[in-house]
């Protein structure tokens, strides 16, 4: 599953963890810029004794991030206004599912909240993230029709898009040079190793070394680097490979789980059907802005 929040922003959607570390710097350039406003002359940093005044920063933000964050304000109270003249309704639950749905992308509650330090951001900004963007597709989607024939024609003309492909549950540990590998190699070969601590300690993959290297659950043909893949496919549950280079570094990685594919079922994601049906059929982001604005003062 791939989950996608669209930013307000003219240029169009882009993938979630992009899109968040685009909206954090656009959230934290408007939040900085109010918090220093007023104290032009202090420092925010010396840099071989001379000063970066407040100042300096507060301007060279407004150049460099200035006009799009103004234009993502604009467009969401905009959403905001026009959703609450719509009658609309959103629910906390509705927007709690969309958050426990990202959620389960991540193998655990940890590493969820690692990514959401590493963008910047904090769970109620994911929710505030996620009930605007609900907003925004109730907003496009209101003018949609169908039957439950429509949604079952769709569900049947896009099978392989419900479909679950091979799946499997790795971890790694990545090393920059042959000899970390080979010694890593060694140790995993003691009775008793455990491959997470070893992880722990010796792995430069930042975003999966504090799991103990435990990537979430994913398609064998979506591992990445893409070298990952052919070495996966021969591995059985529970082998560990022996170092191999890709790229520049080298890779160490243990097959956790595997699972086969499965049919899906109309009725099992009807409700994920109903979601794309409407939001393809959907008015275009584009085009809602244009009707916002041209509506407004």
């Amino acid at each position: 599953m791939v989950v996608v929040i669209h930013t307000v922003r003219l240029k169009g959607a882009i993938p979630l963890r992009g899109y968040l570390r685009g909206a954090s710097v656009c959230l934290l350039t408007a939040t900085l810029v109010v918090m220093l406003a007023g104290c032009g002359q202090q420092p925010v940093a010396i840099v071989n004794g001379q000063k970066i005044t407040r100042t300096e920063f507060i301007n060279r933000l407004k150049q460099a991030a200035g006009k799009p964050v103004l234009a993502d304000l604009l467009f969401r109270r905009l959403v905001e206004d026009e959703f609450t003249r719509s009658g609309l309704k959103l629910t906390d639950q509705e927007v709690m599912e969309r958050v426990a749905e990202l959620k389960s992308e991540f193998p655990n509650e940890e590493a969820f909240q690692q990514w959401l330090s590493s963008v910047g951001m904090t769970e109620q900004d994911l929710v505030a993230e996620m009930r605007h963007q609900i907003k925004e597709e109730k907003l496009r989607t209101r003018d949609v029709k169908y039957t439950e024939a429509d949604l079952r024609k769709f569900f049947n003309e896009n099978k392989a898009r419900y479909d679950k492909p091979l799946r499997v549950t790795i971890s790694q540990i990545v090393v920059s040079t042959k000899q970390e590998a080979d010694k890593v190699y060694a140790e995993l070969q003691k009775p008793g190793a455990n491959f997470g601590a070893l992880a722990r300690q010796y792995s430069i993959d930042a975003m999966f070394r504090g799991q103990g290297g435990r990537l979430p659950e994913l398609p064998q043909d979506r591992l990445m680097p893409p070298d990952l893949q052919p070495l996966v496919a021969k591995m059985k549950v529970g082998d560990v490979s022996k170092p191999v280079k890709i790229d520049e570094n080298w890779y160490i990685v243990k097959l956790e789980n595997r699972k086969a594919p499965e049919k899906a079922s109309f009725e099992k994601v009807r409700a994920k059907v109903e979601r794309d049906y409407t939001l393809v059929s959907a008015k275009p982001k584009e085009a809602l802005y244009r009707d916002l604005a041209a509506k407004a003062t």
